[in-house]
Protein backbone atom coordinates (compact mmCIF):
# COMPACT_ATOMS: atom_id res chain seq x y z
CA UNK A 1 0.00 0.00 0.00
CA UNK A 2 1.09 3.57 -0.67
CA UNK A 3 0.16 6.31 1.81
CA UNK A 4 0.60 9.67 0.15
CA UNK A 5 -0.64 12.83 1.83
CA UNK A 6 -3.70 14.26 0.18
CA UNK A 7 -2.38 17.60 -1.00
CA UNK A 8 -5.44 19.77 -0.81
CA UNK A 9 -6.24 23.09 0.74
CA UNK A 10 -8.14 23.23 3.97
CA UNK A 11 -10.44 20.36 3.19
CA UNK A 12 -13.39 20.23 5.52
CA UNK A 13 -14.86 16.84 6.12
CA UNK A 14 -18.36 15.86 7.20
CA UNK A 15 -19.70 17.25 10.49
CA UNK A 16 -19.81 15.13 13.63
CA UNK A 17 -22.73 12.69 13.74
CA UNK A 18 -25.52 12.70 16.30
CA UNK A 19 -23.75 10.20 18.55
CA UNK A 20 -20.76 12.50 18.86
CA UNK A 21 -22.99 15.46 19.67
CA UNK A 22 -24.66 13.50 22.46
CA UNK A 23 -21.26 12.74 23.99
CA UNK A 24 -20.27 16.40 23.58
CA UNK A 25 -23.41 17.54 25.38
CA UNK A 26 -22.80 15.13 28.22
CA UNK A 27 -19.22 16.33 28.52
CA UNK A 28 -20.31 19.98 28.42
CA UNK A 29 -22.92 19.43 31.11
CA UNK A 30 -20.22 18.03 33.38
CA UNK A 31 -17.81 20.77 32.33
CA UNK A 32 -20.09 23.62 33.42
CA UNK A 33 -20.32 22.06 36.89
CA UNK A 34 -16.55 21.55 36.97
CA UNK A 35 -16.03 25.14 35.86
CA UNK A 36 -17.66 26.51 39.00
CA UNK A 37 -15.62 24.20 41.20
CA UNK A 38 -18.07 21.35 41.55
CA UNK A 39 -15.84 18.34 41.09
CA UNK A 40 -17.93 15.51 42.44
CA UNK A 41 -18.23 11.83 41.60
CA UNK A 42 -20.76 12.58 38.88
CA UNK A 43 -18.42 15.02 37.13
CA UNK A 44 -15.46 12.64 37.37
CA UNK A 45 -17.57 9.82 36.00
CA UNK A 46 -18.93 11.91 33.12
CA UNK A 47 -15.41 13.07 32.22
CA UNK A 48 -14.20 9.49 32.39
CA UNK A 49 -16.93 8.31 30.05
CA UNK A 50 -16.92 11.17 27.57
CA UNK A 51 -13.27 12.16 27.24
CA UNK A 52 -9.86 10.58 26.88
CA UNK A 53 -7.87 9.54 29.94
CA UNK A 54 -5.32 12.26 29.27
CA UNK A 55 -7.93 15.00 29.01
CA UNK A 56 -9.98 14.03 32.05
CA UNK A 57 -6.79 13.62 34.06
CA UNK A 58 -5.48 17.05 33.08
CA UNK A 59 -8.85 18.67 33.79
CA UNK A 60 -9.16 17.10 37.22
CA UNK A 61 -5.52 17.84 37.93
CA UNK A 62 -5.90 21.56 37.33
CA UNK A 63 -9.34 22.52 38.56
CA UNK A 64 -10.38 26.08 37.75
CA UNK A 65 -9.51 28.40 40.59
CA UNK A 66 -12.56 30.45 41.34
CA UNK A 67 -12.29 33.32 43.82
CA UNK A 68 -13.90 32.13 47.04
CA UNK A 69 -15.68 35.44 47.58
CA UNK A 70 -17.42 35.34 44.21
CA UNK A 71 -20.17 32.84 43.55
CA UNK A 72 -19.82 32.07 39.88
CA UNK A 73 -23.16 31.06 38.41
CA UNK A 74 -23.20 27.76 36.58
CA UNK A 75 -23.64 27.97 32.83
CA UNK A 76 -26.40 26.15 31.02
CA UNK A 77 -25.78 24.09 27.90
CA UNK A 78 -27.97 25.67 25.24
CA UNK A 79 -27.10 23.76 22.11
CA UNK A 80 -24.47 21.62 20.47
CA UNK A 81 -23.45 22.30 16.88
CA UNK A 82 -21.29 19.95 14.85
CA UNK A 83 -18.51 21.71 13.02
CA UNK A 84 -16.45 20.44 10.10
CA UNK A 85 -14.04 17.57 10.60
CA UNK A 86 -10.41 17.35 9.62
CA UNK A 87 -9.27 13.80 9.15
CA UNK A 88 -10.42 11.84 12.18
CA UNK A 89 -10.81 14.94 14.35
CA UNK A 90 -14.30 16.41 14.62
CA UNK A 91 -14.97 19.86 15.99
CA UNK A 92 -18.08 20.42 18.06
CA UNK A 93 -19.20 23.80 19.29
CA UNK A 94 -21.27 24.02 22.47
CA UNK A 95 -23.20 27.18 23.29
CA UNK A 96 -23.32 28.01 26.99
CA UNK A 97 -25.59 30.55 28.60
CA UNK A 98 -24.51 32.20 31.83
CA UNK A 99 -26.65 34.98 33.31
CA UNK A 100 -27.83 36.16 29.92
CA UNK A 101 -24.38 35.96 28.37
CA UNK A 102 -23.67 33.34 25.75
CA UNK A 103 -20.23 31.83 25.45
CA UNK A 104 -18.82 29.06 23.33
CA UNK A 105 -17.03 25.90 24.36
CA UNK A 106 -15.21 24.29 21.46
CA UNK A 107 -14.41 20.63 21.65
CA UNK A 108 -12.34 18.32 19.51
CA UNK A 109 -13.61 14.77 19.28
CA UNK A 110 -12.38 11.49 17.91
CA UNK A 111 -13.84 8.05 17.66
CA UNK A 112 -11.91 5.71 19.90
CA UNK A 113 -12.09 2.03 20.75
CA UNK A 114 -15.36 0.33 19.89
CA UNK A 115 -16.51 3.33 17.84
CA UNK A 116 -16.91 5.24 21.09
CA UNK A 117 -16.83 9.02 20.74
CA UNK A 118 -14.52 10.88 23.07
CA UNK A 119 -13.61 14.49 23.64
CA UNK A 120 -9.88 14.76 23.03
CA UNK A 121 -9.37 18.47 23.51
CA UNK A 122 -11.08 21.52 24.97
CA UNK A 123 -10.34 24.61 22.91
CA UNK A 124 -12.18 26.93 25.27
Amino acid sequence: GSGGDAAGGDVTGPPAPKAAKQVARRFAEAFVVYEVGGIDTKVRKAFGQTSTKQLSRSLLHRPPRQPASVKVPQAKVVNVVAGPSKGSVYTVSVSLLRVGVTSELRLEMEQGVGKKWQVTNVLG
